[in-house]
C-alpha cells in the first residue's frame, strides 16, 4: 500500500535535516537529496513498524509550511509489515559509523561478516553486526607472517 507524509526540510551546517511533523520522526543527509533519500527510508521502515505492532497511521496533513531556506516536500512510499523487523543501516550508515568507505563495507558484507539484505533497490545492513565489528579489536595493518625455522 502506498503511504504519503510530508516532510519538512531545513539546511544546517552539517547538511539537511528532513522531519516528519505528523509522525514526530525526523532524519538528515549530506545534502538535499541524500536527506530526501534518508527521508523516503526512514518513512518505510517506521510505518512499516507501526503495521506490524497494530498502531494506527495518523492521518497525513498536506499543509505545513517551509522554513526560511527550508522546504516541504511529499515523500510517498509502498510498503507493508513485511519489511525487516531487525534494527538495519543502509550501506553509507554503516560506512559512517565505522569510518570506513562504503566499497570496504561491501567487502565485509561479501565476506559475511556484516550480514545484508536487499529489499527494492536498497541494500540494508545489520546494525548488529556493525557494531560487532565496531566493538571487535583490531589492529592497523597486515596481519604478522608466522616465524619459519
Amino acid at each position: 500500500m502506498k503511504y504519503l507524509y510530508e516532510a519538512i526540510l531545513t539546511p544546517w551546517s552539517g547538511g539537511w535535516e528532513a522531519e516528519f511533523p505528523d509522525l514526530g520522526i525526523h532524519t538528515q543527509g549530506e545534502s538535499l537529496r541524500d536527506a530526501v533519500f534518508m527521508a523516503q527510508d526512514l518513512l518505510a521502515l517506521w510505518i512499516s513498524q507501526a503495521l506490524r505492532e497494530g498502531r494506527e497511521l495518523p492521518e497525513p496533513c498536506m499543509e505545513h509550511r517551509a522554513p526560511d531556506g527550508g522546504r516541504v516536500v511529499a515523500v510517498v512510499v509502498d510498503c507493508d509489515a513485511s519489511l525487516p523487523d531487525v534494527p538495519t543501516m543502509t550501506v553509507q550508515e554503516a560506512a559512517d559509523v565505522l569510518d570506513v568507505s562504503t566499497a570496504r563495507i561491501h567487502a565485509l558484507i561479501r565476506s559475511g561478516v556484516i550480514g545484508a539484505r536487499k529489499i527494492g533497490s536498497a541494500r540494508l545492513v545489520s546494525a548488529a553486526d556493525v557494531m560487532a565489528y565496531f566493538n571487535s579489536p583490531r589492529t592497523a595493518g597486515r596481519p604478522k607472517k608466522a616465524a619459519t625455522a
